[in-house]
């Protein structure tokens, strides 16, 4: 399976920075505005080894389906969803948090990538 990571996150400059420092990493990486958008990719075949997803944007059945299926989830929220991050039995990682913070939060999941990953 390769390192790739699927990126929902519909803040367009947060999704630029971890989409590029995720691939400076070295992790393959398909970045998307929507869950929905994400939902149809995997829909479509694709497997990656983890899915970071806003909870705004995400049905918490969805994410909870994507955990059972063996994919690691990721959660990126703000300080007014912290009670409904608490109560998902996933990740969450709540703003503020830099770029590097929610990598770190990818790498723990995932591990690092494979050095030929990116080639």
């Amino acid at each position: 399976m390769p390192d790739e990571v699927l990126l929902a996150l519909p803040d367009r400059r947060l999704r630029a920075l971890v989409l590029a420092q995720l691939q400076e990493e070295g992790y393959q990486v398909v970045a998307v505005p929507r869950f929905s958008h994400a939902l149809r990719l995997l829909a479509r075949g694709l497997r990656p080894k983890a899915v970071v997803a806003e909870l705004e944007d995400a049905p918490e059945a969805a994410l909870e389906g994507l955990r059972r299926s063996g994919v690691a989830v990721l959660v990126v929220g703000g300080q007014l969803e912290r009670e409904k991050a608490k109560r998902l039995p996933l990740p969450c990682i709540l703003r503020p948090f830099t770029v590097g913070q929610l990598v770190d939060r990818v790498r723990d999941l995932v591990g690092p990538p494979r050095k030929d990953a990116s080639r």
